[in-house]
């Protein structure tokens, strides 16, 4: 009976000890798998193009930990000026791309860093794999991916601009969301008067679907985010639903956001979008110049009944009516507000709009899910931990975090490492 307690007690010790000893056979028959690739590469290379020059030592992390190896080095004999190398195994399995990382710990990594820092990301990998990472690790990593994910984006955006790009989806209705999240910025890479910068999200979904009783979430979402200014943005926007969607069979887009000047930029060239203006920044915009409960209660039905000149003829009312001149000014700013978007302030569902069929399963909701979903873009990860970024350094980070939430990271990363 000792004896089992005493090896009950030694239990994360041993368990430890198995799993070492597995990590180590793994990388050993990972290292031969490589090592035999590598000798068939050479052999049925092409011999007037690659010259083989030898071997040289290398070293990947995996899952397993690193595996140190030798692939061949080969000169590329292609008449040009400058001498040129490549080891055609790293080219093969994908190596270059992420850098001496396997693919299946780049997922790791990735999967960890969109919630949690680069600290706690590298505490997490080294504890739970046979791999020890530091801090600096995770973000090379996340910068090589969040680069290549970005070099993706851009070609997308030289094939939609020549006309030669167009998704295999075809979808009648498409819902889009768009919104700008400000995060600290580092200060070395401050300008004069200003501590941070603009995250530009948008966010595209086909629909409703219930996933219990009265819970719904969004169907097939597609999440882009840039740094650049609003015209730069639309066109990566627009070429990344381009790689996914047959736009020309989209025949309505249903479009919120807070009547931001750039974010209304984004559609106002086509009269086939419908913009609505988000209702929780409505209510915002109601509550901050509310001078009275009544007042609250009498904009806020007269909106819920469409009742817009009415609204209007209230509130000029009332803005001529208070004592202070700060009262005044809020209310004034609240009609700017609405007036500046008032083709926006009434539903899309209370338009009377001939709405396309959505597909099996999907239904037709109330739009305003902008502010939680920038919330699970930006500010959930890069907002709320008092941490600060580089303008690229944090953008690399965020175009991880829209594949996530896309539930595209792990097929993104697969396709990038192979």
């Amino acid at each position: 009976m000792d004896q089992c307690v005493v090896a009950l007690a030694d239990y994360p010790t041993y368990s430890q000890i198995f799993y070492d000893y597995a990590c180590k056979l793994a990388a050993d028959a990972f290292k031969n798998w490589l090592q035999e690739l590598d000798g068939e590469l050479m052999k049925t290379r092409d011999k007037e193009l690659f010259r083989h020059k030898g071997h040289r030592k290398t070293c990947i992390k995996t899952l397993m930990g690193e595996v140190e190896y030798s692939r061949a080095v080969y000169q590329v004999m292609d008449n040009e000026c400058e001498k040129k190398f490549v080891y055609l195994l790293d080219e093969y399995v994908g190596f270059e791309n992420i850098g001496f990382v396997s693919a299946n710990l780049v997922e790791r990594i990735a999967d960890n860093i969109c919630e949690t820092s680069y600290e706690e990301t590298a505490k997490n990998i080294s504890s739970l794999t046979g791999q020890s990472i530091s801090r600096q690790g995770v973000w090379n990593v996340v910068q090589k991916l969040g680069s290549q994910i970005e070099k993706q984006e851009d070609r997308y955006i030289e094939l939609n601009e020549k006309h030669q790009l167009q998704g295999e989806k075809e979808i009648a209705v498409l819902f889009e969301e768009a919104d700008g999240v400000f995060v600290r910025e580092q200060k070395r890479y401050r300008h004069k008067g200003n501590n941070s910068f603009e995250i530009k999200v948008a966010i595209a979904h086909e629909g409703w679907k219930e996933t219990a009783p009265k819970r719904f979430e969004l169907a097939d979402k597609t999440v882009v985010c840039d740094i650049a200014g609003g015209r730069a943005f639309n066109k990566r926007k627009e070429a990344v639903l381009a790689s996914k969607y047959n736009l020309d069979e989209i025949n309505m887009r249903i479009f919120n956001s807070d009547g931001g000047n750039w974010i209304k930029k984004l559609h106002d060239y086509n009269d086939d979008v419908h913009f609505q203006l988000d209702p929780f920044h409505i209510q915002k915009a109601i509550r901050s110049s509310d001078i009275g409960r009544n007042y609250l209660k009498q904009v806020t039905g007269m909106l819920r009944e469409s009742k817009i000149d009415e609204m209007f003829e209230y509130l000029d009312a009332v803005a001529n009516s208070v004592e202070t001149e700060n009262a005044e000014e809020k209310v004034r700013s609240l009609i700017s507000y609405l007036k500046s978007n008032q083709e926006g302030l009434i539903p899309y569902q209370k338009r009377g709009l001939e709405l396309p069929k959505l597909p099996e399963g999907l239904v037709y909701k109330g739009m305003g899910n902008s502010e939680h979903n920038m919330f699970l873009a930006v500010a959930k990860r890069m907002k709320n931990r008092s941490a600060s970024w580089s303008p690229q350094g944090g953008l690399k980070l965020c175009k991880l975090i829209c594949h996530k939430i896309s539930n595209t990271l792990l097929e993104t990363i697969e396709n990038l490492t192979t």
